[in-house]
């Protein structure tokens, strides 16, 4: 028999200069934060593939927004900078929002 752990997630929306109205991130009660699959270096849709084959949660926030532990985009994102800056300066953001 198998059993899924799960746990409560906190949405927050995050709001501000250049950032589209409706960008959803997340915190479990355990502190790992949740962001956006657009972040994935090859798009959402990808990102929703890969964390399914390799068995990474996800949240479905909407039909179109998921969400996915930022420390498992970190990993999809090491060759990019950028979008490690953004997913730290994100995560930062969520920890503080809390």
């Amino acid at each position: 028999m198998e059993t899924e752990e799960s746990e409560d997630l906190i949405i927050l929306a995050i709001k501000g200069a250049g950032i589209q109205p409706g960008l959803h991130a997340g915190i479990s009660e355990s502190g790992d934060v949740y962001l956006p699959g657009d972040i994935h270096p090859l798009g959402s849709a990808s990102a929703l593939l890969a964390a399914a084959r390799m068995y990474v949660p996800y949240v479905a926030v909407s039909a179109v927004q998921v969400l996915y532990p930022a420390d498992w985009l970190r990993a999809e994102c090491t060759h990019d900078y950028d979008r490690l800056r953004v997913i730290g300066n994100m995560e930062e953001l969520v920890r503080r929002g809390q």
